[in-house]
């Protein structure tokens, strides 16, 4: 448990700040340029993947923002983020924190099962109409929303602004700072809200997601091979080939989710039941797993979206990009013809001018 205890210290204070910074930055311009392309192909299903990328870009936003106070604060020990307006805004962002994971754990669920719906329609009569609108888009999005606010709300009384006499540990850097008050979050001493929250908060957004993720696995999978038996009714074998692609890709989301998020809930669920001596220290890497998941969760809905992947790639800065290639490329192979041609002349002009004095263009040989 030392051992483990250690290795969680050292990734908290090297490793954690500057990835988690890598990953905020690559994810909020990931799904900037996303939510760009989305928004040129709008369709029921855009319409969904629309609103999932600006959750996660929300939560990336949200992390960054996080990850910068901390280190202004902490490390940097800035009075600016002493004050009780810094608090304040601290405080929203670790409820809002809550509230757009929340909202995009809903998003994964929501998308398993209309997948789930959409395979049991390809077995039906009128499998090739359309039945995810854009109005059903909408409700869905209604619940997943609503959901959220409705269960996340409390998080915001979980914690209170108080006032400490000093900064913690900046007196000792910044003697300057000593007997400088400053402004902290601190729990709520309500403990009976404390235990309801998160509860709350592990049911609803943790092992209740994921097990409903479990069961539309396996449904998925079952229909999946139903479709294979009847795999007459596709039209044609591309369609048959798309149709496996993005279900085998939602699938890997889907596992991805629970392999993230599953664990978490169990160890804060064992860690109320009993205490876990580095629970504490877990707290950097969960919250780098979850960024992780959110930067990665949309990337696997480009790759699995032929259409999207034409777009993305015909957006103005991969163009851009692919013209900057291209010029190199062309000004390299313009270099080379030049030497080419430089070489050549030299040799046309030089050899005329050694015969002229007495020189021959053969080589010498030695009888």
């Amino acid at each position: 448990m030392e051992t483990m205890t250690g290795i969680l210290v050292w990734y908290g204070s090297t490793v954690h700040p500057a990835l988690v910074l890598v990953l905020c930055i690559a994810g909020s311009l990931g799904h900037l340029l996303s939510i760009a392309t989305l928004s040129r192909m709008v369709n029921p299903t855009n319409t969904l993947l629309i609103s999932m990328s600006c959750c996660q870009l929300a939560l990336c936003a949200n992390f960054l923002y996080a990850t910068l106070f901390k280190w202004a604060s902490d490390e940097l020990c800035s009075p600016l983020f002493f004050s009780q307006f810094m608090a304040r805004t601290m405080h929203a962002s670790v409820t809002l924190s809550v509230l757009v994971h929340m909202t995009g754990v809903f998003h994964v669920v929501a998308l398993s099962i209309i997948r789930y719906c959409s395979l049991r329609r390809l077995t039906g009569i009128n499998s090739s109409l359309p039945w995810f609108t854009q109005t059903k888009c909408r409700v869905s999005l209604i619940i997943i929303y609503s959901l959220a606010a409705l269960i996340g709300w409390p998080v915001y009384f979980t914690n209170d602004i108080v006032e400490v006499p000093e900064k913690e540990g900046c007196a000792a850097k910044f003697p300057q700072l000593a007997n400088v008050s400053s402004y902290e979050l601190s729990f709520t001493k309500n403990y009976t809200l404390q235990t309801v929250c998160h509860w709350l908060f592990n049911l609803c957004a943790k092992l209740g997601p994921s097990a409903i993720l479990c069961v539309m696995t396996l449904l998925i999978l079952r229909q999946l091979k139903e479709i294979r038996k009847i795999s007459a009714r596709f039209s044609t074998l591309e369609r048959d080939q798309q149709y496996q692609r993005t279900t085998k890709m939602i699938l890997m989301i889907m596992f991805m989710f629970i392999c993230v998020e599953l664990p978490q809930g169990l160890l804060n669920v064992a860690n109320t039941i009993s205490p876990v001596s580095f629970y504490y220290y877990l707290g950097d890497f969960n919250e780098m797993m979850t960024l992780l998941t959110a930067c990665l969760i949309f990337f696997l809905f480009c790759a699995m979206n032929g259409r999207l992947r034409k777009a993305l790639l015909g957006s103005p800065c991969f163009v851009w990009i692919h013209e900057l290639g291209t010029a190199a490329k062309k000004r390299r192979r313009l270099r080379s013809t030049a030497k080419d041609h430089l070489l050549a002349s030299c040799s046309v002009t030089q050899t005329p001018a050694l015969e002229k004095n007495g020189y021959s263009s053969m080589p010498l040989t030695i009888e």
